[in-house]
């Protein structure tokens, strides 16, 4: 199975490719590093409890969205919990969280927003959009195109999810399910219960 890796994951390897003239260039599907001031110039991760610092992702009809706008709910203005799970039009991962994570969207539509956002650098708004259309997905995409949401959560592969709660705080990170089991979704019921999330953080798994 393929591992499908946000774009910010595989800078190194760019850079060692770069220094050698024999390089081939990637292959149209191949994930493409995103912009680095130098190596090992991340970002630390927010740590689950930690506030989560804004950032900005683009839609697909090209608008600029930070955090504070896709966490508003559009009837009262007011701020609600969000689920963000790294995807991709291309990986298997993926494939196996499509459903499920747009039944989760449904299922709290009006309570919480439940997003995809896409980090891999070959995906287009039209390759998305192709996709969304042809499997008849309703949730929300975004696309983080630089990885800098990426790297603020420290997501490495596709499927890491995260829960926010209203408040902006990180209280949970990691995959969104196991065999039957949605991490994702027992952390967002804890959240809209006002209750502990009993698993703050798994290992993810792309």
């Amino acid at each position: 199975m393929m591992k499908c890796i946000p774009a910010f994951a595989i800078g190194l390897l760019a850079l060692s490719a770069a220094a050698t003239s024999l390089a081939q260039p990637p292959a149209k599907k191949q994930v493409e590093p995103h912009a680095r001031k130098k190596a090992g110039d991340e970002a630390p991760a927010v740590k689950v409890g930690d506030k989560v610092p804004s950032f900005v992702v683009v839609n697909l009809e090209g608008k600029s969205e930070s955090l504070a706008d896709l966490q508003k709910d559009p009837k009262s203005g007011q701020p609600r919990p969000i689920v963000l799970t790294f995807w991709c039009s291309f990986c298997d991962s993926c494939r196996g969280i499509d459903q499920p994570l747009d039944k989760l969207a449904a299922e709290y539509k009006g309570k919480a927003t439940v997003v995809a956002i896409d980090a891999s650098a070959p995906d287009s708004a039209a390759d998305i959009k192709a996709f969304v259309t042809e499997h008849k997905l309703t949730l929300p995409v975004v696309v983080d195109k630089k990885g800098a949401a990426a790297d603020l959560f420290g997501a490495h592969v596709t499927t890491t999810t995260v829960v926010i709660d209203a408040a902006g705080t990180l209280r949970y990170r990691g995959r969104f399910s196991q065999a039957d089991h949605s991490f994702a979704a027992e952390a967002l019921k804890a959240v809209l219960d006002g209750k502990d999330v009993h698993t703050k953080e798994t290992k993810p798994r792309g």
